[in-house]
């Protein structure tokens, strides 16, 4: 009786195949250690004028340049959010320890001395900051005209708020019928007064090529609503 032969299996490695498997390998883990242990390095941002960069770079939790991925980018566009000025903002980051930080700003309108808050174009409101060169609210304004009158400050231009000292609210009136609800008057930086409503504060653009004009101090009529202006200086209102 003939003993069973035991069978010898031969294997057959393809080292070529298995040197390009190890070596994907320990490219992948060399790239997981580097990116786990990947601070930091570089930090941009753009879009900030009355922010400055140390409250962004606080605030996103990014002061100690800490790993590149302790923080999502949603995390860091939340908190930089909560800045009273930041209106819109983005985060993004690369694998070389940069982080780029977008952000768009909301301006201060006016200080409202009615309740000692700085109002800003998005319709938000702050007691933070000392802000210079903005007009000062100084009256009451009935919550509607109110909203409007933040609305529509908001697309006049920042220069042109600028050369604005103060904003009284100033109906006008015929007797004890009120015509324009909705009308301010605006004592400027020059000395200048200027009669404007809400649905011609686009008019207030033009006003620092108006001023140049003028040879004597007065008044400045933009609330017509047949788009005309006049002047009437100081001296025959005396």
């Amino acid at each position: 009786m003939k003993k069973n032969e035991q069978k010898k299996v031969k294997w057959h490695i393809k080292w070529k195949a298995f040197f390009v498997f190890v070596m994907i390998i320990v490219f992948l883990s060399s790239f997981v250690y580097y990116i786990s242990n990947l601070h930091i390095q570089h930090i941009y941002i753009s879009g900030n004028y009355d922010v400055k960069d140390y409250e962004i770079i606080e605030v996103a939790g990014l002061k100690a340049y800490p790993k590149m991925f302790k923080y999502t980018t949603s995390t860091m566009e939340k908190n930089i959010s909560t800045l009273d000025l930041i209106n819109k903002v983005e985060v993004k980051k690369n694998l070389f320890g940069k982080v780029s930080i977008f952000v768009e700003e909301a301006h201060v309108l006016f200080y409202n001395r009615n309740n000692s808050t700085y109002v800003l174009s998005n319709g938000a409101e702050t007691v933070k900051g000392n802000y210079e060169g903005i007009p000062f609210l100084i009256n009451y304004v009935k919550s509607d005209v109110y909203e409007r009158l933040v609305k529509e400050l908001a697309k006049v231009k920042k220069e042109s708020l600028a050369l604005v000292s103060e904003i009284e609210y100033s109906p006008s009136k015929s007797g004890d019928i009120i015509l324009d609800d909705t009308r301010f008057l605006l004592r400027m930086n020059d000395g200048n007064e200027v009669y404007i409503n809400l649905v011609n504060i686009d008019r207030l653009d033009m006003y620092a090529l108006s001023y140049t004009t003028l040879t004597q101090k007065g008044i400045l009529y933009l609330d017509s609503d047949n788009g005309g202006a006049w002047f009437q200086n100081k001296e025959s209102t005396q």
